[in-house]
């Protein structure tokens, strides 16, 4: 074998062999970069076949299945139009449902309800609140579908008579809430709470953008947006049971205390809860969870099952700790009895409040948002009012959340999460139990 010395001399029949390795290097980089420029000539060829009423028609129908992303709730501007060609694409043309075919809307359009034709008939109500958002039409199929408020009455407060209302239990804790921030009320916050798909997000838009702390406004110079005095959620968790309350912080840093805000726990219908737990369960695991055939199935079917045992446990994660109970259903239980009872662990529970709070229904803050934004806003001593910056609705405007407050990771895909029409349609038409068949309710 030659010495290193010839090699790198190049006396040596080896030394050729490293020219010819750098060749076949440049010759493979050149072929991989001429193939990679074929493949992209390729694709743009491709793309150049799809015609413009094509990409247009493809465009209006992700509006369609997600009208959040116009006419948004976040969006600080007043762009409530888009330009399509030489006509005006209004925001109400684009809130529709990803329900209905494509074929139904084209076959009937767009309309503007009215008694006359009887398409307002039972719906003024939710007419009166899309107009507060210059909503002139809408989709014809779609709105027939959507029920009418004696609808509503009878399937979800079970009553014919016309004032049926929002119930907001724990009003009688307000004035110790109160009297006890009065030293320095422009600490006051108001903070949602609620298990699971229950809507603390949707209930903490309403608040962000329609109440107002006035202490804290003025000390923040008039400004509403910075001062309005809403939190996203109770220093413990939103999820975390009530146990929690000064034991766990989420913001170890936050600068007011837990005497300081008023939670506002959302309760949702047992059966209808437990149903989107299966679609959704978040942070909790039980057997059978991801099974649609029978998911909730609160008992294993065995012999037990007949005498009242058998449970299915459910555990459940959140940020300060892990809980256990002995079934979806208790867990629903277990969670809202710490809201409501002031000793949960005795075996003689007292009526009295833990602490001061409000409980709000899940249904209540779809078809009474106004009414209900406005008992929580007094009950801390706040006041309804217009941000200056809302560009979205007119000033001195309730303003309506048209769209999924859900957003982000852990929510699920655009065209699954519901706006207030989509939350009438799919909440207003069925009672939740319904939905069980006899022996599940057994």
């Amino acid at each position: 074998m030659p010495s290193p010395s010839k090699i790198l001399s190049g006396n040596s029949s080896y030394a050729p062999r490293l020219p010819k390795r750098k060749r076949l290097l440049q010759l493979f980089i050149f072929f991989t970069f001429k193939a990679l420029c074929s493949l992209v000539l390729l694709n743009f060829y491709m793309a150049s076949q799809t015609s413009v009423v094509q990409l247009e028609g493809s465009f209006l129908t992700m509006l369609r299945q997600d009208s959040g992303r116009i006419g948004s709730n976040f969006t600080r501007g007043s762009k409530t139009k888009l330009q399509a060609g030489s006509s005006n694409l209004t925001v109400q043309k684009v809130i529709s449902n990803n329900a209905l075919n494509q074929s139904k809307r084209n076959d009937m359009g767009m309309i503007t309800p009215n008694l006359s034709d009887g398409t307002l008939q039972g719906k003024e109500r939710l007419w009166d609140i899309l107009q507060t958002r210059n909503v002139t039409q809408i989709d014809a199929a779609y709105w027939a579908s959507i029920p009418s408020w004696p609808t509503i009455r009878e399937k979800i407060y079970h009553t014919e008579k016309d004032n049926a209302g929002p119930i907001v239990y724990g009003l009688e804790t307000c004035h110790a809430f109160q009297e006890a921030t009065s030293s320095n009320p422009s600490q006051r916050r108001i903070a949602p709470a609620g298990l699971f798909n229950t809507g603390t997000n949707y209930l903490s838009v309403l608040l962000e953008y329609n109440c107002q702390n006035p202490h804290r406004v003025e000390k923040f110079h008039g400004n509403a947006k910075r001062g309005h005095g809403n939190e996203w959620e109770v220093p413990w968790g939103k999820h975390s049971p009530a146990s929690a309350r000064g034991t766990y912080y989420k913001n170890k840093n936050m600068k007011y205390t837990v005497d300081e805000v008023l939670p506002v726990v959302l309760i949702r219908n047992p059966y209808g809860w437990m149903k989107s737990m299966c679609r959704n369960p978040y942070t909790a695991e039980w057997k059978g969870m991801r099974d649609k055939a029978t998911c909730p199935q609160l008992k294993e079917k065995t012999k037990e099952w007949e005498h009242g045992e058998g449970y299915i446990p459910v555990d459940v994660k959140y940020g300060s700790g892990v809980s256990h109970h002995q079934s979806l259903g208790n867990l629903w239980n277990d969670w809202y009895g710490e809201y409501f009872y002031e000793h949960t662990n005795s075996t003689n529970k007292s009526s009295e409040s833990p602490f001061p709070r409000l409980i709000i229904r899940f249904e209540d803050i779809i078809f009474y948002p106004y009414e209900v934004t406005q008992k929580i806003c007094e009950c801390a001593g706040g006041v309804l009012g217009h941000r200056e910056e809302d560009k979205d609705v007119t000033n001195g405007t309730f303003h309506y959340v048209v769209r999924s407050a859900k957003a982000g990771m852990g929510h699920g895909p655009a065209s699954k999460r519901n706006g207030l029409v989509d939350s009438w349609l799919r909440y207003g038409n069925n009672d939740a139990k319904d939905t069980y068949s006899e022996e599940d309710l057994e």
